[in-house]
C-alpha cells in the first residue's frame, strides 16, 4: 500500500512540474521557472520517460501513452494547409471545377446571411405591428357582429348605391341546412328577415288566388328564419344526394368501414371499396380500367400534369373550369388557346400549327400533343362539338382530354356522358376522360378511365393520388350504388330495410319540407333509362316553358332575359338581353341578376344562383353575368311553374324599379 500510494506521489509531482513549465509564471525569481530538462534531470526519470518521449531529430517532446491522441490533432491542424496545398494544384489542373465550386460556396454562404436578415427582418416587423390585446378583442367582436358581407345585397334601392358594397362580395348571407328532394333548406341572413316579414304581411291576400302556391313552410326562431325553397341552385342534376337509397348506402357502409382510409392509395390506404368502385366505373364506361382520386378538382388537375410536360403542346378551350387551367399551369407544357366551342377557330390554330412544323421540318409525333375540353361545360352550359373535335384531332394527329364532370350521368340515353350523346366511344375517340363523382354521383372524388397504360401511369404520376388520402371508403360506396342506379340494377345491392332506417337529421328536414309524392317516386323507384328519360323530359319541359311566348311570366321574361346555354343541357343559363346590358357596367349587372336572385327566394322561395360575383377569377375567359338554373330529376311541372313565375315577377319588379330609379 506504501508503494502505490508513493507512485501517485509521484505521478503528481511529475505533473505539476511539466505544467509548470508549459505555464511559468513570470512575476517570481528566475528559479521559479523549471524547465522540462531540469525536470528530466530529477529522480523521476524512469517515471517521466513513461509519459513523455524525446524526437532526436527536432528535440522536442510529446506524450508517449498519449501519442496517437497527438498524431490526431497534429492531422486536424494540417487540414487546412493540406486543402491550400490541394485547391492550389486543382486551380492549376482544373480551374473551372474551382471557379464553380468557388460560387455555390459564395452562393450559399450569401443565402445564409440573407435568410437571417430576411428572419430579422420579420420578426421586428411582427413585434412592431402585433396588435395589443385590445385591437384583437375589437377585431373579433367587429366580426362577431357584422358577420360576413352579403353578396346578393338588399332588394330596393338604385343599382348605383349599391354596386360597391354587393358585387364581388363574399358570401350569400344563406346557410344551407339540408336538402330533400327537389327543396333546400334555408337559413336566411338578417337583411332576408325583413324582406320575409314584409312578404308575410301581405302572404294573406295572396293565399287566395287560383295561382299555384309553393306550399313550402318556415320556422322562425329569435334569431334566425329557415325557409324551404325549391332547389334549382345545386348541380345535382339526379337528386343522388337527398336519394333514401343511398343515404342507406352510406349509413350501412359507415358503420362497416368507419369514416376516412387513413393514408394514400399507394402506402396502406387502398380498401376494397375502392378496387370495387373502380371496376364497376371501368365495366360501366366500357374502358380497360379507372383510377379513382380523393377529390374532384384534383382528378382533372393531376391527369394532365401526369401526361403533358415541358415541351409538349396543349391546344385548350378557352371557356374550361379552373381545375382544368390549374392543371394546364402545373403542366409547364406549351398552350395555345382556341374561342370557346367555335371549331372553326380550332382549325384555324391547328393548321397554323402545322404549318410551323412544316417550316421547321419537325414531324408531329416527336412532340406529345393533347386537346382539353370539357363535355358539358359548367360555366357556359354548352355543350362540347365532340363529333367535329374528334375530327380535327384525328386529322391532325391529337390526343383529346375530356373533363366529362357535369355531363356523366347526365347526357347520353344510359348516362354515360357526352361521348355516348354523340354516339362516341371511350379509349376509341378519346383517349383520356376525367370526372368528378361529385355531382351525378352523390360521392366525393374523381375518376380518370381509359386504357390500362393510361390508368397505369397515373398510379405513379397523379400527384392527387399519389401525395392525398384516398377517399373514404363509405362514399366510395355510394359511387358504387350510383352506379348500379344508373344501370338499373338497386335491386344487386341487396339494401334491406330502406325506409325504416331514417336518421334523426331526416326526421328534422321533413318537419320542415312538405312531403312531395312526386319526387318521392323520382327518389325511390325511378333508376336506369327511366331515371334519364325523366331527366331528359324535365330539361325540355323547364327549357320550352321559359322560351314559350305565350305563357304570361314568360312573356316578361322576353327581351329581358336571354337563354345562353344548350336547350339539351341541364345546366340553363340567362343573361342580360342586349337591351338591358347596354350601357351597365358589368358591376351594374351583376348587380341586377344578384337583386333578381334574391327576389326569387325571399318572394317565390325558389333558389337560383347569381353567378357574376363568384364566376370570374382564375379563368382564361370570364363569362358575362348570369342566372344559373339547374335541373333535376325531382322537381315537377308545378315547380317549373313557380320558378317562371317567381323569375317573371323578379324581372318585372327589379328591372323596372332600377330603370325609374335612373332616370
Amino acid at each position: 500500500m506504501g508503494k502505490f500510494t508513493q507512485h501517485i506521489h509521484d505521478l503528481g509531482y511529475a505533473t505539476g512540474r511539466t505544467l509548470r513549465h508549459l505555464f511559468p509564471y513570470h512575476g517570481g525569481s528566475g528559479d521559479d521557472v523549471v524547465s522540462l530538462s531540469a525536470a528530466r534531470s530529477c529522480i523521476l526519470e524512469p517515471l517521466f520517460e513513461r509519459f513523455f518521449f524525446q524526437n532526436k531529430d527536432d528535440g522536442e517532446y510529446y506524450y508517449g501513452i498519449l501519442r496517437p491522441l497527438t498524431q490526431v490533432i497534429r492531422l486536424l491542424l494540417s487540414i487546412p494547409n493540406r486543402y491550400r496545398v490541394w485547391w492550389i494544384h486543382l486551380l492549376h489542373s482544373d480551374p473551372l471545377h474551382v471557379l464553380v465550386e468557388t460560387l455555390l460556396i459564395v452562393m450559399c454562404i450569401v443565402l445564409v446571411v440573407l435568410q437571417r436578415r430576411a428572419d430579422w427582418r420579420f420578426d421586428q416587423e411582427r413585434k412592431r405591428y402585433k396588435p395589443t390585446k385590445d385591437e384583437e378583442e375589437e377585431l373579433i367582436n367587429e366580426w362577431k357582429m357584422e358577420r360576413r358581407k352579403p353578396l346578393g345585397g338588399v332588394i330596393g334601392g338604385s343599382i348605383r348605391q349599391k354596386e360597391e358594397t354587393t358585387a364581388g362580395g363574399a358570401g350569400t348571407g344563406l346557410v344551407v341546412m339540408g336538402m330533400e328532394g327537389s327543396r333546400l333548406l334555408l337559413q336566411l341572413g338578417c337583411n332576408d328577415d325583413k324582406q320575409l316579414a314584409k312578404r308575410q304581411t301581405n302572404g294573406d291576400a295572396d293565399s287566395s288566388s287560383n295561382e299555384p302556391q309553393t306550399s313550402s313552410s318556415m320556422t322562425t326562431t329569435t334569431t334566425t328564419t329557415t325557409i324551404s325553397a325549391i332547389n334549382f341552385a345545386t348541380l345535382d342534376c339526379l337528386a343522388s344526394s337527398s336519394s333514401p337509397t343511398l343515404r342507406t348506402v352510406a349509413r350501412n357502409a359507415l358503420s362497416h368501414y368507419g369514416c376516412g382510409s387513413c393514408g394514400p392509395r399507394g402506402f396502406y390506404g387502398t380498401i376494397d371499396a375502392h378496387l370495387e368502385v373502380e371496376s364497376a366505373m371501368s365495366a360501366f364506361l366500357g374502358t380497360e380500367g379507372a383510377i379513382l382520386y380523393s377529390d374532384g378538382a384534383s382528378a382533372a388537375t393531376s391527369t394532365i400534369a401526369a401526361f403533358a410536360k415541358r415541351g409538349d403542346l396543349l391546344i385548350v378551350d378557352e371557356g374550361v373550369n379552373e381545375a382544368l387551367l390549374v392543371g394546364v399551369t402545373l403542366s409547364r407544357a406549351n398552350v395555345r388557346y382556341f374561342r370557346h366551342n367555335n371549331m372553326r377557330d380550332l382549325r384555324r390554330v391547328l393548321e397554323k400549327i402545322k404549318t410551323h412544323d412544316e417550316t421547321c421540318h419537325r414531324h408531329s409525333a416527336d412532340q406529345r400533343r393533347f386537346l382539353i375540353v370539357e363535355g358539358l361545360y359548367r360555366n357556359w352550359g354548352t355543350i362540347a362539338q365532340l363529333d367535329e373535335i374528334v375530327k380535327l384531332k384525328e386529322e391532325f394527329c391529337y390526343r383529346l382530354i375530356l373533363d366529362d364532370t357535369h355531363g356523366m350521368g347526365v347526357l347520353g340515353t344510359t348516362g354515360r356522358g357526352t361521348l355516348e350523346h354523340f354516339g362516341l366511344r371511350p379509349m376509341m375517340n378519346a383517349e383520356i376522360i376525367t370526372f368528378s363523382l361529385e355531382y351525378s354521383f352523390g360521392s366525393v372524388g374523381g375518376m380518370t378511365v381509359g386504357c390500362e397504360e393510361v390508368v397505369d401511369h397515373q398510379r405513379l404520376s397523379g400527384a392527387g393520388y399519389c401525395f392525398s388520402a384516398s377517399a373514404p371508403p363509405f362514399l366510395s360506396k355510394v359511387c358504387l350504388a350510383s352506379i348500379r342506379r344508373l344501370e338499373g340494377r338497386l335491386d344487386d345491392l341487396m339494401i334491406e330495410d330502406i325506409e325504416d332506417e331514417h336518421s334523426n337529421d331526416d326526421d328534422k328536414l321533413s318537419s320542415f319540407i312538405p312531403h312531395s309524392p312526386a319526387a318521392d317516386t323520382v327518389a325511390e323507384d325511378l333508376s336506369g333509362s327511366a331515371l334519364l328519360e325523366r331527366l331528359h323530359e324535365n330539361v325540355s319541359t323547364l327549357y320550352g316553358m321559359l322560351t314559350n311566348s305565350s305563357h304570361p311570366y314568360a312573356l316578361k321574361l322576353h327581351n329581358r332575359l336571354v337563354i345562353t346555354s344548350h336547350p339539351q343541357s341541364p345546366i340553363l343559363y340567362l343573361r342580360l338581353a342586349d337591351d338591358e346590358a347596354i350601357g351597365r357596367t358589368r358591376t351594374e349587372q351583376t348587380c341586377i341578376l344578384d337583386q333578381i336572385s334574391r327576389h326569387c327566394l325571399i318572394n317565390g322561395n325558389v333558389a337560383i344562383v347569381s353567378t357574376g360575383g363568384h364566376v370570374k377569377k382564375n379563368l382564361q375567359l370570364v363569362p358575362e353575368p348570369c342566372l344559373r338554373l339547374v335541373t333535376n330529376v325531382g322537381q315537377t311541372n308545378d315547380d317549373f311553374e313557380l320558378l317562371v313565375k317567381a323569375l317573371g315577377s323578379a324581372v318585372e319588379s327589379i328591372l323596372v324599379c332600377n330603370d325609374d330609379m335612373l332616370e
